[in-house]
C-alpha cells in the first residue's frame, strides 16, 4: 500500500511539474517579439521588417518608384542611415538590416562591426520587455551629393558621395552628420563607406 502511495505521489508531482513547465513555455511563446517581412523591393533584393517606424516605412516606398541614379543613391544612404541609427526596434544587436544597403564583397565585415562597436550593449528584447533608451531616427536630410571616384581593391569606381544632417526624437549623442559613399553593385547603388562629419 505503501508503494502505491508513493507511487500516486511521484506521479501527482511529476504531473503538476510538467503542467508548471508547459504553462511558462507557453507564456513565454506568446511573448515572443518576432519580426517578419513586412515588405520588399525585388530588383534591389531589399527587405522591409514590420517592426519599422512608420518614417522608415514611407521613404522605403519612395524607393520603389525611382529610376534616376543619383536619386535612387541619395535615397539608400538615407534608408541606410535610418535603418543604422534607430536602434530602438532592433530587437538584439544582431538584427544589422542596415547591411543590406551595404557592398555585398564587404557586407558580413560592415555587419560584424556594427555588433561589436555599435550594437554591443544593447540588450535583447525577445520577449519586448527592454526598458534600454535607444536611439530613432526623426529625419535624415541630404545636404550634398556629388560624383566622384573610389578605390575599391585595385580599381576606381565612379561613385556618389552624399553627405546628410541626420535628426532624433530624441538626442542620445549619436552622429548628427554623415558622408556616405555608394557605388553600383550588380542592379543596387551600395554604401561602400560612412564617415561621421
Amino acid at each position: 500500500m505503501k508503494g502505491l502511495m508513493l507511487a500516486a505521489i511521484i506521479f501527482l508531482i511529476a504531473f503538476v511539474i510538467l503542467y508548471i513547465y508547459g504553462y511558462l513555455s507557453r507564456s513565454k511563446d506568446e511573448l515572443v517579439n518576432k519580426v517578419n517581412a513586412y515588405d520588399s523591393i525585388e530588383k534591389y533584393g531589399y527587405v522591409l521588417n514590420d517592426n519599422v517606424t512608420t518614417y522608415y516605412k514611407d521613404e522605403f516606398q519612395k524607393l520603389k518608384a525611382m529610376e534616376d541614379e543619383q536619386e535612387i543613391a541619395e535615397q539608400v544612404a538615407k534608408l541606410f542611415v535610418i535603418d543604422l541609427f534607430s536602434i530602438n526596434y532592433k530587437v538584439n544587436k544582431y538584427e544589422v538590416t542596415s547591411a543590406q544597403y551595404y557592398y555585398s564583397d564587404k557586407r558580413e565585415m560592415f555587419r560584424n562591426k556594427v555588433i561589436d562597436q555599435l550594437y554591443n550593449f544593447v540588450i535583447d528584447n525577445s520577449y519586448d520587455d527592454r526598458k534600454q533608451e535607444l536611439p530613432e531616427v526623426k529625419e535624415v536630410t541630404i545636404t550634398d551629393t556629388k560624383k566622384d571616384t573610389y578605390k575599391l581593391g585595385d580599381e576606381k569606381r565612379e561613385c556618389y558621395v552624399v553627405k546628410v544632417s541626420i535628426s532624433y526624437v530624441k538626442n542620445l549623442d549619436y552622429d548628427n552628420k554623415a558622408k556616405i559613399v555608394l557605388v553600383k553593385d550588380n542592379n543596387n547603388m551600395s554604401v561602400v563607406s560612412y564617415e561621421a562629419l
